[in-house]
């Protein structure tokens, strides 16, 4: 309260940084109390730390801060002002039971329950649903039958509020056993000014769907505005998607592994679909979970190799001939320290098995435990008690919870 009395006398610092000069004036010139002014404590609660537990918690000093609290317009200028959803956990996806579940990676006051965001089953014992990725607050779920390789659907939800948009069907003249390695990403595709991706489920939005054949892989885009989908394109290449890594997105453009290292690239602009050739001078190409993409800074291509106790890190760029190649950096992140000194060299294996885009940081897999390196800083964070070793691919959610 001292420091909210001081702001008073000197209405423009810090703490009061945003808030309008018509507020400030006429709590400088009242003898209100400066959190008896409800638009300045609106301005204050706006402020508060996008957690999960920080909007609970204020709501239970007095009723009017829950009046506030839950409003659906006051929420919309929440999320306006932080701009970037938190991370709040990990959709991890156990290659052994195909199971999806929940992990918060929050300290145990914002740790939200894995049973909050319960993955949809299927209510056909003969199909099963099969979490393919979140992006914007949105998830892309499969429908698979128990019989065939090929989904026979998918349903975007929305973890937030558990809702579902319809079921949507498979584009049409893909039936046959000819197609194989699918996958699939969710975009949101609001453009309106100020929109703050999260709270996306009326939003516009764009489903991606990638698949093989022997001689070629191919994408089709459904758009929700329309209801339909759009022409399949594809491209000559004998390598597999990988079934283990989700898309980037960086400006109008998505990125896929394939297996082996090299990419796959979908250009909505041009609307079409190309390669790029893995770095070269690199091993472990069996390993599929031995590389990563990257969305590296001024919105680059990155790709995160691990060698042996070592993760290099190459970036995508053009020479001055305007030819684009990889260029291996110079930061290389030493891992080495992950094991306790008598483990044996046989155990010392790292895997990469997820990357969260916003924030650079990418989650290994190793025999003592799972790990988040940022990139940028190269700190660690151990994450082990929160995700079992079981889960190999790991999908970061990110939202507002309001």
């Amino acid at each position: 309260m001292a420091h909210l009395l001081h702001e008073k006398r000197n209405p423009r610092s810090k703490l009061t940084e945003g808030i309008s000069d018509s507020i400030l004036s006429r709590l400088a010139s009242s003898s209100v109390l400066p959190l008896d002014d409800e638009d300045l404590l609106q301005e204050i609660l706006l402020r508060l730390p996008p957690q999960p537990s920080s909007l609970p918690r204020a709501s239970l000093v007095c009723p009017c801060r829950r009046n506030i609290l839950s409003n659906h317009k006051f929420l919309c200028r929440f999320r306006k002002h932080h701009r970037k959803p938190p991370l709040l956990g990990f959709f991890a996806r156990c290659l052994i039971s195909k199971a999806t579940v929940f992990t918060s990676v929050l300290d145990s006051l914002d740790c939200i329950p894995a049973g909050r965001f319960l993955v949809p089953h299927s209510h056909n014992p003969f199909k099963e649903l099969r979490f393919m990725g979140c992006r914007h607050g949105l998830a892309v779920l499969f429908e698979m039958s128990l019989h065939s390789p090929m989904p026979t659907g998918l349903i975007v939800w929305d973890p937030l509020n558990g809702q579902q948009h319809n079921h949507l069907t498979m584009p049409s003249g893909l039936n046959g056993d000819k197609w194989k390695c699918w996958n699939a990403t969710v975009l949101c595709t609001n453009v309106e000014d100020g929109h703050v991706h999260g709270d996306c489920f009326s939003s516009p939005f764009k489903l991606v769907l990638i698949f093989n054949r022997d001689t070629d892989a191919s994408t089709c885009v459904y758009e929700s505005i329309s209801g339909v989908w759009g022409d399949i394109v594809s491209v000559v290449t004998k390598k597999v998607i990988s079934p283990l890594r989700p898309s980037i997105l960086i400006g109008n453009v998505l990125y896929w592994l394939l297996v082996g290292g090299e990419v796959l690239v979908h250009d909505f602009e041009r609307q079409s679909l190309g390669l790029i050739e893995k770095p070269a001078d690199t091993h472990n190409g069996h390993v599929e979970l031995s590389y990563h993409l990257l969305r590296i800074e001024d919105n680059g291509l990155g790709m995160a190799i691990v060698s042996e106790l070592t993760i290099k890190l190459w970036e995508r760029k053009s020479n001055c001939d305007g030819v684009a190649g990889w260029v291996l950096l110079k930061k290389i992140a030493p891992l080495d320290g992950l094991f306790p000194q008598t483990m044996p060299s046989g155990h010392m294996w790292i895997f990469l098995v997820g990357y969260d885009e916003e924030a650079n940081v990418i989650v290994l897999s190793t025999m003592s435990g799972m790990f988040m390196l940022q990139l940028d800083s190269m700190q660690i964070k151990d994450i082990s008690m929160r995700i079992n070793l079981c889960h190999s691919v790991i999908y970061p959610y990110r939202n507002f919870y309001t």
